[in-house]
């Protein structure tokens, strides 16, 4: 089995702390490690180092590179411009294939900015995916839904077999609340997490078969890969190539995907005020990280800067997040719309995003 892990999004919906020097991949919000050193940490034992592919950006290539520390440089690619996921995917697919030379290879692809909390029993469903991919099957690990969540997309699938594995009857994108809570009571939709196992062969036959054109291109970029191009050959590539997520892409039309329902404490970190689900909270339900001084405050998030105390009184489900250059002052229940704020920054002159 290779590991890929996709590391290359902007994690806007983090800023100001997350910048694009420094995306929300690289941050530390849940422990003392950027979120994609937690993420490879979490393959110990499963997988080598040599074994674990890292997808990047090409500005992000060096800092994603020291955060991963003992992995081959040949193994994190750096892609010239960000597609998405299906050509993503599809470019590790290619470079598994031309390392290994043969197409039998499990590939686990995963994102590198979640949080699980149970690594043991993370890893059992690993294995036993991974095995199940052997077959020929696309596989995926869909969460068991706990709330009618809106901000994620969900998987209908069949009965459960022996074996706690079920066919995916179809993908389903984010729904409205009233959706949400039939499908909670519904006991036949999972989240989809986006963590899915394929063979090498089985991801390329699909590609060309769904996605002909970018199936060419990725032979373009094994041709690539075999004599060692370099990543101004790559970019010409990317280019032209289409911006597809797999969902869209591949799963919701492939011929074979199985679902095994997985409860290991799982988490997108989506946007700030999914951190007391991860982080240490206080007895009044605040996370505070940093100089902070919190007085009455009550299931706030509270994150200081260095040089200077954070001081709050009375603040009930407000995330305040100051920086160097930038301070956030929001509703818990608005900072999804903190991506609105970086794209309001990209045009006006100066300001650091």
């Amino acid at each position: 089995m290779h590991a890929v892990i996709m590391a290359g999004g902007a994690g806007t919906r983090f800023w100001p702390l997350s910048r694009r020097h420094r995306p929300k991949q690289l941050l530390c919000l849940f422990g003392d490690k950027p979120m994609v050193t937690e993420t490879v940490d979490r393959f110990d034992g499963l997988v080598s180092k040599d074994e674990m592919v890292v997808v990047t950006s090409e500005n992000l290539g060096d800092v994603i590179a020291e955060a991963v520390a003992g992995l081959p440089a040949a193994n994190i690619l750096r892609e010239p411009e960000g597609r998405n996921t299906a050509p993503c995917i599809g470019m590790a697919a290619v470079f598994v294939r031309e390392k290994l030379g043969r197409t039998d290879e499990v590939l686990a692809v995963f994102p590198a900015d979640h949080y699980i909390r149970d690594t043991a029993t993370f890893r059992r469903l690993v294995s036993q995916a991974a095995e199940e991919a052997k077959k020929g099957a696309i596989v995926t690990l869909g969460i068991e839904p706990t709330k009618p969540e809106t901000g994620f997309g969900y998987i209908h699938h069949g009965a459960f077999d022996a074996e706690g594995v079920a066919s995916v009857d179809k993908f389903v994108e984010k729904p409205n609340r009233e959706t949400a809570m039939r499908y909670l009571a519904d006991g036949n939709y999972l989240w989809n997490a986006g963590i899915f196992f394929f063979t090498v062969q089985t991801i390329l036959d699909e590609m060309r078969r769904q996605l002909p054109t970018l199936a060419g291109q990725l032979e373009e970029m094994a041709e690539l890969f075999r004599r060692g191009g370099d990543q101004a050959e790559l970019a010409a590539i990317f280019e032209r190539v289409e911006s597809i997520s797999i969902d869209y892409g591949i799963m919701e039309r492939a011929r074979e995907v199985r679902v095994l329902s997985a409860n290991f404490g799982w988490s997108d970190v989506g946007a700030w005020d999914a951190l007391p689900d991860v982080a240490e909270t206080d007895e009044a339900g605040n996370v505070t990280m940093g100089d902070v001084v919190a007085i009455d405050c009550t299931d706030s998030i509270l994150m200081g800067h260095d040089k200077r105390v954070l001081a709050a009184v009375g603040l009930r489900n407000i995330v305040v997040v100051d920086t160097e250059d930038a301070l956030l002052v929001a509703p818990r229940d608005r900072v999804q719309e903190v991506r609105a704020i970086v794209e309001s920054l990209r045009h006006r002159e100066g300001k650091i995003i």
